[in-house]
């Protein structure tokens, strides 16, 4: 049974090392898959420990030796002790001081790309549990400097031995033999080593491998002396993962069944191949991989690094989390889709009712009021009055919405010339496109804020060398807003005809932006017209007037030019609120 005294110390040890405010639940079970297996969960540092029931990380003879000789009194305590410190590092350890690895996605991320790089394309699938391994060394090196002793890591890594020797399996696989080496050159001691040596094949290419990592990442002796500074430059991080993955790749010969720490939920037992992937450690740091959240992170770090995008992850998916972020930042004034109206919530006093002035209906039956002239009714006064916001539309919203974007060859050139940095954004984050992009998000972002996208329907239509158009509900934006990230740059021709069916028989507000002249405008013209006559229709335009625009002035379509790009992207979002205003009660 678990004593209130592990749970005390435990509560204690996570709020010195920072996590305080995060709850910690340590539960016992009579069959786990492990002895001992954790979970955290970063968003508020929940805690999470599930143990076999009568697991004792110091039963066994050699076990007890060493606990002996290491002064450990409470083998559990010791172990538990150093998972909350192990999890810590890979934030910081403590929180605020920045030294933790991989200290946050973004970097997690870099080293990730740096391994897959550097493996084998047949071991490409074991890139996870690689980079685990390397994130794991420089944590349990940050932590032996911190505690001064982590012999709990090393008990766990026992146990790891010990578990598996009872499933007949004879030692460490090659790779966590190696795992294991690296960790104790750096925080382990003669005692250490006597300890979990019973699990080692003796092989020497793996200590070879270990000797090629220990030079190649410099890897000090002993950290309690040389501290672990040269570990935790970051920019380094990618170099170094690559030349540990690089060194170590031959001993994957077999996915490692070993797990590297207590919040490892890998087993080792996934297939082989490149797109295998072993289960994410338990850190929280994997398992927002691939999250909206994480993949923002990810790639607006890189964005604003003057990076190229992940290799890990679908490159529309950051330029889309990019255009969301860069978005946030267009700043409009949406009260006006908002209406306050003062409250009457409940009455503060009552007085007797008044025959001749007051409302019958408003008498409270329920309380009587003694006067001179006998009992009466009492009435409501003194109200408590409250502001209350909310939404009046004398009608329906437009039930599609659709922004008509040119992505000719043309709108890849810079609003000034320059179509500034190309490394993330392909077609430069300073080119028309770029703009318009921006508009066409922070319009997303608006009508999200406004409590409207849930309820219409969203469209997106590109013409270049053709036209192509794609329309979804709320839940279907990624599709809509993935082709919106695929232009073509090719010529400047519209199909009406397109856009026509897709607006047909629904009341739409259409927004276009263009910077030139349609070729085919003369063939186009008749249909467009019908097009922009039969619907909420604006359009914005990049440069000088052309024939397409004087059309549209003549039949009194409201037309908007822009020369930088700023303004191109305000001005979308500007029109877009001053549209559904329309159906707002004023």
């Amino acid at each position: 049974m678990i004593s209130q005294h592990l749970i005390q110390t435990l509560n204690e040890t996570k709020n010195k090392i920072g996590l305080v405010g995060g709850s910690l639940n340590v539960q016992e079970y009579d069959e786990t898959e492990q002895n001992i297996a954790a979970h955290i969960a970063p968003e508020g540092w929940g805690i999470e420990m599930k143990l076999r029931k009568g697991f004792n990380p110091i039963a066994e003879r050699r076990q007890r030796g060493y606990a002996r000789r290491k002064k450990i009194k409470d083998g559990l305590e010791t172990v538990l002790n150093d998972v909350l410190h192990h999890e810590c590092g890979h934030w910081e350890l403590p929180l605020g001081t920045e030294r933790g690895c991989p200290f946050d996605i973004y970097y997690h991320d870099k080293i990730l790309e740096a391994v897959k790089g550097a493996l084998p394309k047949e071991k490409k699938g074991q890139a996870s549990y690689v980079v685990n391994a390397f994130e794991d060394v420089l944590v349990n090196a940050r932590c032996k400097e911190f505690k001064g002793d982590f012999s709990g890591q090393v008990l766990f890594w026992d146990n790891e031995g010990m578990s598996f020797r009872k499933e007949g399996k004879k030692g460490y696989t090659p790779f966590y033999e190696a795992f294991v080496k690296l960790n104790l050159h750096c925080i382990g001691d003669s005692l250490d080593t006597m300890l979990v040596k019973r699990h080692y094949s003796g092989e020497k290419r793996i200590d070879s491998a270990v000797e090629q990592v220990v030079k190649g990442l410099q890897l000090p002796k002993d950290v309690t002396k040389q501290g672990t500074a040269q570990l935790f430059d970051k920019q380094r991080w990618p170099a170094m993962a690559a030349a540990f993955a690089k060194y170590l790749a031959p001993l994957l010969d077999n996915q490692p069944h070993e797990r590297l720490s207590a919040f490892d939920e890998g087993n080792g037992e996934g297939e082989k191949g490149e797109d295998s992937e072993q289960k994410p450690a338990g850190n929280g740091i994997e398992q927002k991989m691939g999250t909206p959240e994480g993949t923002e992170q990810i790639a607006f770090g890189r964005y604003a690094s003057g990076e190229a995008l992940s290799k890990n992850i679908e490159s529309h998916e950051q330029l889309d989390a990019i255009y969301r972020h860069l978005a946030k930042d267009i700043v409009v004034k949406v009260d006006a889709m908002t209406r306050s109206r003062s409250l009457a919530i409940a009455p503060l006093t009552y007085r007797r009712f008044d025959s001749e002035k007051d409302d019958p209906l408003k008498i409270k039956v329920s309380r009587l009021v003694p006067t001179d002239d006998g009992i009466t009714f009492s009435y409501p006064q003194q109200p408590l009055v409250i502001d209350a916001r909310f939404k009046m539309q004398r009608k329906s919203f437009p039930d599609f919405k659709m922004v008509v974007l040119d992505s000719s060859e043309s709108m890849a050139e810079g609003m000034d010339g320059s179509e500034g940095s190309k490394t993330a954004i392909p077609w430069g984050d300073n080119s028309k496109y770029h703009y318009a992009l921006l508009g066409f998000y922070g319009i997303e972002n608006f009508l999200q804020r406004q409590g409207v996208a849930p309820y219409i329907t969203h469209g997106v239509a590109l013409f270049s060398s053709r036209t192509r158009y794609k329309e979804s509900d709320y839940n279907g934006l990624d599709d809509v807003r993935k082709l919106a990230l695929s232009p073509e740059f090719g010529g400047t021709v519209l199909d009406a005809k397109v856009l026509t069916q897709a607006l047909k028989g629904r009341e739409s507000f259409v927004l276009s932006i263009s910077d030139g002249e349609i070729r085919n405008w003369e063939a186009e013209r008749d249909e467009f017209r019908k097009l922009a006559s039969q619907n909420y229709y604006a359009h914005i335009h990049l440069g000088g007037n052309t024939q397409f625009t004087n059309d549209l002035t003549s039949w009194k379509i409201p037309v908007f030019y822009v020369k930088s790009g700023n303004d191109l992207a305000h001005l979308m979002v500007d029109l877009t609120k001053q549209n559904y205003e329309r159906f707002t009660k004023q």
